[in-house]
């Protein structure tokens, strides 16, 4: 008898005392197996409940980067803004300054914001665009809000019958 419990035999100690055959094979095997698990986890987790997944909360009406907030935007003005519409394309907001009231919407692409300036232009005014917002100007406020903010300031048709000179 051997010390470790088996029979001896002519070929050396008995079966049970060694590793069966393929147990490396079987162990990197389960190894790789777990290992493709934990990523296919790892991947069902961040499809559903990562940044913009299936189940987290959607960014798409957040401002991408480069962009201002429309919360941002009202600080920069010296305003509290109020939240009056989020959706997919825009965000807006209205806040008071000096007794005026004054619109601030933010989008996530350029391509929303040149939508929305689009269809506004019709309606008349002025607006002051920049990089994923936009606000709508009053005689009084565009010079003051065009040098706190920067952006360009365009025009919509003029219903008055008289020419609207371009700002800017």
């Amino acid at each position: 008898m051997s010390a470790g419990g088996g029979a001896l035999t002519a070929a050396g100690p008995a079966a049970a005392d060694i590793a069966p055959v393929g147990t490396t094979r079987s162990l990197r095997t389960a190894f790789q197996w777990s290992a493709l698990a934990v990523l296919f986890l790892l991947g069902v987790l961040e499809l559903f409940g990562g940044t913009g997944g299936l189940v987290g909360s959607s960014r798409a009406a957040e401002p991408s980067a480069g962009t201002s907030s429309v919360e941002t935007l009202a600080r920069r003005i010296g305003c509290t803004a109020e939240i009056t519409a989020t959706t997919a394309d825009l965000r807006q907001g209205v806040c008071t300054s000096a007794g005026e009231e004054i619109w601030i919407a933010t989008f996530p692409n350029s391509g929303a914001r040149d939508s929305w300036t689009t269809e506004a232009k019709a309606y008349g005014g002025s607006y002051l665009v920049g990089d994923g917002w936009a606000v709508v100007l009053s005689e009084s406020t565009a010079d003051l809000l065009h040098g706190l903010l920067g952006g360009e300031i365009v025009n919509g048709v003029d219903h008055t019958g008289h020419a609207q000179a371009a700002g800017g």
